[in-house]
């Protein structure tokens, strides 16, 4: 009887011993690196394991925390679902972790918050540290008896890290003025702070710091809607500040450099760098956005200073192209024209000889006008008797003047064909002559009192004031 007692005894050890050792050996089979809790406004909890697994493990077993757990996701880092077989009487979840390193058990669960009336309470008895991160507007009422090792604030959210063991939060939806609400949201401006001081070397907080002070007397003064005011003001600023220290710093950095490649090419950055040095003062006192204004100008004015250089560059090309554009054209204008400005000249030369020698109308009229005269079908129907007769007149004119030019006396003589009167467009076309070169000749006719000039319309008509 005595040994049959022993057996049971000895089977029962070696049983157990072996269920010991088989959790023992679960437990070495991963690593807990993260537990976040997520609680939702209606007191439902969204859970996250994230685990590191050991090697050549193809199953583990891992109890989880809560109760009615549903929507059990298990996945590893690239998001590949992996099997999984849970027990909802010991909440122990066991995974065919497929020889995976690393992987993620998300759940839900309602077993974590207890709601009686307006205040909740999530309580949580955990072996591994963990995250909580409580609903929107949710204010903390008490805290437990271990306070979190880490406070932080999420946009309305405040973060919770705490160590292993028996966790207690009490919390209230949409009501302010609590001690411990005040605290968590001094302890977030106070992280805030030193993470910006540590990210942004030689920032200046004083107002932050300032604000800061101001809210940790509040708390002691009981004014704790004040507190948590001035704390959540604090953390903004502290954030803002950062922000324009970094934009300020950039802008700075990009205009000293800007104006280095500018005086390198010569270039004029005179206004620039003192844009830039008024950016450092204000940079060095702590007015960021002063200093990004003075930097952000030091970069503008180097802007307009190097367009003004293009268009001046561009404005020499253009003349320098020009030249050779123009001798283009003058060329092209020779050549189309040659076949009537030598003529012309020829004529020109031939008229002067004749002129001196038999200044007559007939001859003036074979010799001279011949080539010069329009198509037929151009000319206007005139009385040949007047135009006889004018003819006449200009020749006498001539003579009787004595020291008229060539062209000038062509002129006369094409104006009397077309009835003693011809505009100025007009008798420039007949003889190609340059504008300016035409109102000279004009000019001079009309001082020796041989044709006077009318304005009709815009244009100058050119009459005879010879006598019939």
């Amino acid at each position: 009887m005595k040994f049959f007692a022993l057996s049971i005894i000895l089977v029962l050890f070696i049983f157990l011993s072996g269920t010991i050792f088989n959790k023992v050996l679960s437990q070495v089979q991963y690593q807990v690196n993260s537990i976040f809790i997520g609680i939702l406004s209606n007191g439902d909890s969204i859970v996250q394991y994230d685990l590191r697994l050991k090697n050549n493990t193809n199953e583990i077993m891992l109890p989880l925390i809560g109760g009615n757990i549903s929507d059990i996701l298990v996945k590893n880092y690239l998001s590949k679902y992996l099997g999984y077989s849970f027990n909802s009487v010991t909440n122990d979840i066991k995974i065919n972790t497929q020889n995976e390193s690393q992987l993620r058990i998300t759940y839900q669960t309602p077993g974590l918050v207890n709601k009686q009336e307006r205040e909740w309470s999530f309580f949580i008895d955990s072996d591994f540290p963990f995250t909580v991160k409580l609903p929107n507007d949710a204010v903390v009422t008490n805290l437990g008896e271990q306070s979190p090792s880490l406070i932080r604030k999420l946009g309305g959210q405040n973060l919770l890290s705490f160590d292993k063991g028996k966790i207690s939060i009490d919390y209230v939806i949409g009501y302010a003025g609590t001690r411990e609400q005040a605290i968590i949201s001094t302890s977030s401006a106070e992280l805030d702070l030193a993470k910006a001081e540590r990210d942004h070397v030689g920032i200046n907080l004083d107002e932050v710091k300032s604000i800061l002070n101001m809210a940790k007397t509040a708390v002691n003064q009981s004014n704790f809607i004040e507190a948590e005011r001035l704390a959540n003001n604090a953390s903004d600023i502290s954030r803002r500040v950062a922000e324009s220290f970094e934009a300020s710093k950039d802008m700075i950095s990009n205009a000293t450099r800007k104006v280095e490649d500018a005086q390198a090419m010569n270039t004029d950055a005179s206004q620039a760098s003192e844009f830039i040095s008024k950016s450092n003062i204000e940079f060095s006192q702590g007015n960021y956005p002063k200093a990004l204004e003075y930097a952000t100008l030091a970069v503008n004015s180097l802007d307009v200073t190097k367009q003004e250089q293009i268009s001046q560059s561009s404005s020499s090309s253009t003349f320098l192209l020009l030249i050779p554009l123009a001798a283009s054209v003058g060329f092209f204008i020779i050549v189309k024209y040659r076949s009537k400005i030598i003529p012309h000249l020829q004529s020109t030369r031939f008229k002067k000889d004749t002129l001196n020698n038999d200044l007559t109308p007939n001859t003036l009229q074979e010799n001279n006008l011949t080539e010069k005269q329009p198509p037929m079908k151009e000319q206007i129907n005139v009385d040949s008797s007047t135009q006889s007769d004018l003819h006449r007149l200009v020749a006498d004119v001539i003579k009787q003047k004595g020291n008229l030019k060539p062209e000038e006396r062509e002129i006369l003589f094409y104006i009397s064909e077309k009835e003693g009167a011809a505009f100025e467009g007009e008798i420039r076309n007949k003889f190609i002559l340059p504008k300016t070169s035409l109102w000279r000749l004009i000019k001079r006719l009309e001082r020796v009192d041989l044709i006077e000039v009318t304005k009709i319309g815009g244009q100058n008509l050119i009459k005879l004031k010879i006598q019939k």
